[in-house]
């Protein structure tokens, strides 16, 4: 009998460091942290699992094992070791990561650059497949939720970037068009739940409320990344971009200096 071992196999990686601002699920005064209640955690970190692979399709066929991004200085500083080690915890060596996910957006600018980078550099080195997962679609795979819903990330100002999710979206886990919002077009989103984190703007809070619409905190798991991974097309190896709904801040300023 042949015993496989990790040298023999395939591993999918993904990288959830999308929104380390959002990352304090209690942002509400006495609502309870939820990232025990999801599969890994939950948070900022990366996943790994052993995958199965029939053509162009990939499946999870092992444990996902999640390591999480330390607290401390930049998260981002952390993620290079953080992948060292969910790999040493499995045994395996970076050169048999043949998928790479990474939630690449909407979320923090120089979080988005450093994990999509890391991801890109990653994919380019191993020969990897790499699949750019929307983190509005990281965060909506942890919903429970029978009705239409939207998850509203990169709130700036008086606005946000809204993306309304369907029953059954997650057979496809293809994520539908999001779009700028502000307190005006909430009844637009036809929903009865908003998942935000403690950043979204106090006007489009209050009108969420006044039209009954519930509000809940936003889950960022990297295992859930790795599962959509599974439902989504491949790219080539270093092709990744991060998902940013506006112009960044530092172009817009840029931009202005030359007077463009």
């Amino acid at each position: 009998m042949i015993v496989q071992t990790a040298r023999d196999k395939v591993f999918g990686l993904a990288i959830e460091s999308s929104n380390p601002s959002a990352e304090d699920f209690a942002n509400r005064a006495g609502e309870p942290e939820r990232a025990s209640e999801v599969p890994g955690g939950g948070g900022m970190g990366v996943a790994l699992a052993e995958m199965a692979a029939d053509g162009a399709t990939w499946a999870i066929a092992g444990e996902v094992l999640v390591e999480p991004l330390r607290r401390g200085g930049g998260r981002e500083d952390d993620l290079m070791p953080a992948i060292d080690r969910v790999c040493r915890r499995a045994g395996v060596d970076a050169g048999r990561i043949g998928l790479v996910a990474v939630s690449v957006g909407p979320g923090g600018f120089t979080a988005l650059r450093v994990s999509v980078t890391v991801a890109n550099v990653i994919s380019y080195a191993k020969g990897s497949l790499c699949v750019a997962v929307p983190s509005a679609s990281v965060v909506a795979r942890r919903i429970v939720h029978s009705g239409r819903f939207a998850v509203l990330l990169a709130s700036k100002g008086p606005t946000a970037f809204a993306t309304v999710f369907s029953p059954g979206w997650d057979r496809t886990g293809l994520s539908p068009i999001g779009r700028i919002v502000g307190a005006p077009d909430i009844g637009e989103l036809d929903v009865d739940l908003i998942v935000a984190d403690r950043h979204l703007a106090v006007p489009i809070r209050r009108e969420a409320e006044s039209r009954g619409i519930r509000i809940e905190p936003p889950t960022f798991d990297p295992a859930a990344c790795l599962e959509l991974a599974t439902l989504l097309p491949g790219a080539p190896a270093g092709t990744l971009l991060p998902l940013y709904p506006r112009e960044p801040e530092a172009v817009t300023l840029w931009n202005a200096r030359q007077g463009r």
